[in-house]
């Protein structure tokens, strides 16, 4: 249940951030997007009521653990821990923006959207703070996770909402030339900013295989793959498509965009609760290791052990056919294929590239 209350955040906060940036794109430069007023206020509503479940996650372990009272211990972590700080703030922040959000209705003062954003970026700066890497690495942690938060939710907020809220795909040619380099940016940015957390969060990328935040960590980065190849399409095959076939519809291809993300995001959503690989010795030792890892893995597992990976043969034929999934997911675009047997193919993707590696390690 924590898992899909972590998911559904980053989904609050995506639709949040993409209407509120989308403000203030001009109407030619976008199609039309009507997002309901009900809907984003929901979305800040669930942003002060989800992020309450780590809180909630940590108080009973920590009432568990030492055995005193819920209320004592939350009181606690709510006075004295960075999650339990973060999330007062979000919660005031979050009833800021809802009154802004109502003012905007009865005023219609174009400040009150420059005050909203402000108050979106605050709301994304509580989430960094409230962070595993924050409290373990104050600024060291908190820069990085928050800028990679940011980006992500920059990009596939945008996308999120272009995606699914546009009523037709008028100007989509001039909202891809502002919104192409806006992506590529994010992009970028996450991947230094994940860059700096890997350094921070695994110090042996192989070795965190063994347990369950390596395992998510390896299927997220392979998600990424598919999810920037539906990039490519969108950004550069799309822009050629539309200039020869001005009748042509990309709103299914940037869904399935969306799509991918989600699942890059149900990643992210299993990672944020499960233990950091700094000390795999300790998590294999009071956790266990991953059921993933032991599925594949045919040696003892040890508290000092230290795992590598080996090419083979079927490793690599396994590579070959992932590459194929993906060419195909390609070609499908090119020869106006079905949308839904893109992201299958992207999946296969993922499924192919996971067990070559898996069966490589050794």
């Amino acid at each position: 249940m924590i898992y899909l209350s972590e998911l559904l955040l980053y989904i609050c906060f995506c639709i949040v951030v993409g209407s509120q940036l989308l403000t203030f794109i001009p109407n030619d430069k976008r199609p039309t997007i009507t997002v309901p007023a009900w809907l984003i206020n929901l979305c800040i509503i669930g942003i002060a009521l989800l992020s309450f479940s780590p809180l909630l996650k940590v108080t009973l372990i920590f009432s568990k653990d030492y055995n005193v009272g819920f209320w004592t211990i939350f009181k606690g972590i709510l006075m004295d821990f960075n999650i339990g700080h973060a999330w007062l703030i979000t919660v005031l922040l979050c009833l800021i923006l809802l009154l802004v959000h109502v003012l905007k209705k009865i005023t219609n003062d174009p400040i009150l959207e420059y005050i909203g954003t402000v108050l979106i970026f605050a709301l994304i700066l509580a989430f960094g703070w409230a962070s595993h890497c924050t409290s373990s690495y104050e600024l060291k942690g908190f820069i990085p996770h928050a800028t990679h938060f940011l980006s992500v939710t920059v990009w596939i907020g945008i996308l999120l909402v272009v995606g699914w809220f546009s009523k037709n795909s008028d100007n989509w040619l001039k909202f891809l030339k502002w919104f192409s380099p806006v992506a590529l940016i994010c992009v970028i940015t996450s991947i230094i900013a994940g860059y700096f957390l890997m350094n921070l969060l695994v110090p042996s990328y192989v070795n965190s295989w063994i347990v369950s935040y390596g395992q998510t960590l390896l299927i997220k980065h392979l998600l990424i793959i598919p999810l920037l190849t539906f990039a490519l399409i969108n950004g550069v095959f799309v822009k050629r498509r539309l200039k020869t076939t001005p009748s042509f519809n990309p709103i299914p291809w940037i869904r399935a965009e969306s799509v991918m993300a989600l699942f890059v995001f149900t990643s992210m959503a299993v990672m944020g609760q499960q233990s950091t690989p700094e000390n795999i010795a300790a998590i294999i030792k009071f956790e266990k290791p991953s059921w993933l890892f032991e599925a594949f893995y045919d040696g003892q597992i040890k508290q000092n052990i230290s795992i590598h990976f080996e090419i083979s043969a079927v490793s690599i034929a396994l590579a070959i056919i992932s590459i194929l999934f993906l060419i195909g997911l390609i070609v499908l675009f090119r020869k106006k294929g079905n949308v839904v047997l893109s992201v299958v193919c992207g999946a296969l993707f993922v499924i192919c590239a996971y067990i070559s590696l898996m069966i490589g390690v050794v």
